[in-house]
């Protein structure tokens, strides 16, 4: 008798409940709409056009916004029994220039945008022509992607293994040059499974449902969009995407698509809040991560009735955990609530560790978890163990309630005297401030402490920088119990655009680098 074989966990299994159960339901691109059916059927051209012109095995770049086109090359590529490399395109050009020639990528899908930084690859010779694919309207001299699945007509997925090569994800290079890591098809469905897990399965904020409307507005370079247009095909959930950021647009269309379930980094929520039309958020549940959240944008959040929940993750490991927003005090009185953004509910299947020797260095696992950077081998052995631990950079510590607190990230914590101080909390207590948009604080080298604080500060519209104002507010808190007296900055430091990162996040390396000169 002839065994059934084994179904194993592929990027092709995620539509099957969907396709049963609600095949008309429709991704969203802007004013484009496909269902799921026909998603799936078009990803399987791609992954049958992949194979049939020669693309199979290699490792295959995209650099476009998140667009249709973009969502079926992360499910027909893989499938096609090869690699897709997501680029980083908030990298600097060389930088997004180096990921290509680390991930060894042999081809490339572009849309418009980026057709300048195409043909500086081609000149290169890192990538030949008639391995380079347009998407959409691109003028020059190039294949299409259209005439690429005009060619094909088998809607039926190639057979794959859980264990096939799928994906290649670089860092952000905040700290040094992107570092990449490999995924396969069953570390990225673990992966899924357990975000959705967390967002569905338990009592929470922020919860996701098959009902949802999920509008994502974390770039597919960025962990695949945090791996949403995975789990909202799981689902069957609708898919809204609006391509290059922009506030405006988004609300408009999260009006327009009755958007009900966003993910996005701090400095997104910032923008969208600070808009005249931010009532369009009124009700939203948002998964928040990227970066700490400072209070007083929570506040700015829970004054619109918006349900929040943080992510914690990271490119090199994944998902590791879902956070809690605690609130003490009358729902109408913000003024009294006490928040705590950095509890982490561990995800299924993961292990944690504390080195208290090193500031409370955070260890995990996980069953998705690679065995290191194949860019670099260096940084490998110091951040992943032989014994399969992963350190992430962050130091914090297990809460009574099983949860894990995170203090900072460990670059971040400023060893003043024999003393940790955690940078976040003491920006969180800044970002309460009511004339501050943004704050971050750093450590300055000094003679007689080893370091010291200084925080940069971003003056929300129409305040005006206040020295005195800060270090009274501050003095209050220390005053309440909320920090210590010698956390407070020894300088603030206006700044009227706070660098970020091609992830969004405060770029802490860039201000480190301004206060080196300054006495």
């Amino acid at each position: 008798m002839n065994k059934n074989k084994s179904i194993g966990l592929t990027l092709d299994r995620l539509f099957s409940q969907t396709l049963l159960r609600n095949p008309e339901e429709y991704l969203l691109y802007k004013d484009r709409r496909i269902t799921y059916k026909n998603f799936r059927n078009e990803s399987a051209l791609i992954s049958n056009a992949i194979i049939n012109s020669g693309l199979s095995g290699k490792t295959i770049g995209v650099l476009d916004w998140n667009t249709i086109e973009f969502s079926e090359l992360l499910y027909g590529i893989p499938l096609g029994h090869s690699i897709i490399h997501p680029v980083n395109i908030r990298l600097p050009p060389d930088q997004m220039i180096r990921t290509v020639q680390s991930a060894k990528d042999e081809a490339l899908f572009f849309s418009k945008d980026f057709a300048p930084l195409v043909e500086k690859i081609i000149s290169l010779g890192l990538i030949d022509r008639k391995n380079v694919y347009a998407i959409g309207d691109v003028q020059g001299n190039y294949n299409y992607f259209k005439d690429l699945l005009n060619e094909e007509t088998n809607t039926k997925f190639p057979g794959s293994l859980e264990t096939d090569k799928a994906s290649v994800l670089f860092t952000s290079g905040t700290t040094n040059e992107p570092r990449g890591i490999i995924y396969s098809q069953r570390d990225m469905v673990l992966a899924i499974w357990s975000i959705l897990t967390m967002l569905s399965a338990y009592d929470g904020n922020s919860r996701i449902s098959s009902r949802d409307t999920v509008f994502s507005l974390i770039p597919y370079y960025h962990i695949w969009s945090w791996g949403t247009l995975y789990f909202a095909t799981m689902l069957g959930s609708r898919y809204v995407m609006d391509g290059r950021f922009d506030p405006e647009s988004t609300l408009s269309l999260i009006e327009r698509a009755n958007v009900t379930w966003m993910s996005m980094v701090p400095t997104m929520l910032y923008s969208l809040l600070s808009s005249p039309n931010s009532d369009k958020l009124n009700g939203m549940k948002i998964l928040i991560g990227g970066a700490a959240i400072p209070t007083g944008l929570v506040n700015m959040a829970l004054k619109k009735n918006i349900e929040l929940t943080s992510i914690y993750g990271f490119t090199d490991g994944l998902i590791a955990g879902i956070g809690t927003l605690k609130r003490k005090g009358s729902r109408e009185k913000y003024e009294e609530f006490e928040i705590s953004t950095n509890s982490i509910t561990p995800a299924p299947h993961t292990e944690f560790e504390f080195d208290s020797s090193k500031g409370g260095e955070i260890k995990f696992r996980a069953p998705w978890l690679p065995e290191g950077y194949f860019n670099n081998p260096e940084e490998s052995r110091k951040a992943y163990s032989e014994d399969g631990w992963f350190m992430p950079g962050d130091a914090g510590y297990l809460d009574s309630e099983g949860n894990i607190r995170i203090a900072d990230r460990i670059k971040d914590l400023i060893k003043s005297g024999a003393e940790f101080i955690p940078s976040a909390v003491v920006e969180n207590a800044i970002s309460d401030i009511n004339s501050v948009e943004m704050a971050a604080v750093v450590g300055k080298e000094d003679l007689k402490w080893g370091e010291r604080p200084w925080c940069f500060v971003k003056l929300k519209k129409g305040m005006t920088f206040n020295e005195k104002e800060l270090r009274d507010a501050l003095s209050k808190m220390v005053q309440d119990g909320k920090i210590k007296e010698w956390w407070i900055p020894d300088k603030f430091l206006q700044i009227d655009e706070m660098p970020l990162t091609s992830t969004g996040k405060i770029d802490k390396k860039n201000l480190r680098e301004r206060i080196k000169s300054i006495r």
